[in-house]
């Protein structure tokens, strides 16, 4: 696999060049990435970025996807599938745009139509889901207009900025996916 295409998007594989481009952004990130981000995983230096993709491109997971959103001849993302399980069929799914400018823009929106077009289609995956802070609003509308439906709350799942937050829970079968207009991605 080379690249997945979108309608506005490509996804490809990591490259070398991204790394600093993606440490740069996460320089600069504004409050509400940084909130997002940050409950995911901490800061780490360029070099650190730099030895876990080296890490990753010797030892690669087999229970992960992770590409470069590729808008406008620029990487302005990532997407990534992981925990996939083949036995059952499912994924978790995670996406982040690295600049404010990219985003308002349908980038995450196409990413995750492809990314899921792909996973249902050549990976064969039944069911794919992702957790997002319940308070993330615009992420959440983007979910559901993608198929996503609302499965659950884990109550106070994560702490930041001094008090504990609730994480929703989502997922997609390959059904509605598919039965969604445009939702049968060619792969």
């Amino acid at each position: 696999m080379s690249w997945i295409a979108g309608n506005n998007v490509i996804l490809r594989a990591w490259e070398r060049d991204d790394v600093p481009i993606r440490w740069e952004a996460d320089q600069s990130a504004d409050a509400e990435a940084q909130r997002y981000r940050d409950w995911h995983e901490p800061p780490r230096s360029l070099l650190r970025r730099e030895q876990d993709w080296e890490a990753e491109q010797s030892e690669p997971d087999a229970t992960a996807v992770s590409l470069v959103i590729v808008a406008e001849e620029r990487p302005v993302g990532d997407i990534n599938l992981f925990q996939i399980d083949t036995r059952n069929r499912h994924a978790l799914i995670g996406l982040s745009l690295w600049r404010t400018e990219d985003r308002d823009h349908g980038y995450g929106s196409d990413a995750i139509r492809a990314m899921l077009g792909w996973a249902f289609g050549h990976l064969n995956l039944h069911r794919v889901e992702l957790a997002v802070d319940a308070t993330n609003e615009r992420a959440i509308h983007v979910y559901e207009k993608l198929g996503f439906k609302r499965e659950g709350m884990r109550r106070q799942h994560h702490f930041d900025g001094g008090v504990y937050h609730d994480e929703l829970m989502m997922a997609v079968l390959d059904c509605e996916f598919a039965a969604l207009d445009g939702g049968a991605h060619p792969d």
